[in-house]
């Protein structure tokens, strides 16, 4: 877990999300406007966290 600015997320946790993204950018482009549907604004300022988890078992 990480906590840190938007603007300061990095390429390696935006592609570990797995949604398919190309680029931190086209993360970003995504990511902002969902946000933003949701009634939180977000900028490069706003402190976001990052969460990461690896699965151990399945099923």
């Amino acid at each position: 877990m990480e906590v840190k600015p938007f603007g300061d997320v990095t390429w390696e946790h935006a592609r570990a999300e797995g949604e398919g993204e190309a680029s931190l950018e086209a993360w970003c482009d995504v990511h902002r406007p969902f946000w933003d549907r949701a009634g939180t604004p977000v900028d490069d300022r706003t402190v976001v966290v990052c969460l990461a988890f690896r699965v151990v078992a399945d099923g």
